[in-house]
C-alpha cells in the first residue's frame, strides 16, 4: 500500500505499519510500499505495539503514524559513538 491508501482505508487512526519497499534520500527515509500490521485509536496502544513488534524483529522496518498526517516525513538520525556489545 501507498500511504494516501492507508489514509483513506483507515481515517483518524493510528496505525502500525511495517516498510516493505523503501530508501534513504538525503536523510530522509522514503517509504514506497507499506503493510498495515495493526490500527489504534490510541497513540499509547500503538507505541506499545510498534515496540513490542521492534524487540521481536529487530532487522525489519516498522513506524506508526497517525493518518491525519498527509505525508510521511521520516528523518533519519545519523548514530555516532560506542554502542552496546
Amino acid at each position: 500500500m501507498q500511504w494516501e491508501e492507508v489514509r483513506q482505508a483507515y481515517p483518524g487512526k493510528w496505525v502500525v505499519l511495517e516498510s516493505i519497499e523503501a530508501y534513504s534520500q538525503d536523510n530522509i527515509r522514503v517509504v514506497k510500499d507499506m503493510a498495515v500490521l495493526d490500527c489504534f485509536d490510541d497513540s499509547m496502544e500503538a507505541l506499545r505495539r510498534h515496540a513490542e513488534l521492534h524487540k521481536q524483529k529487530p532487522d525489519r522496518e516498522f513506524y506508526f503514524f497517525h493518518t491525519s498526517r498527509e505525508t510521511l516525513d521520516i528523518h533519519e538520525k545519523k548514530w555516532t559513538g560506542l554502542r552496546k556489545i
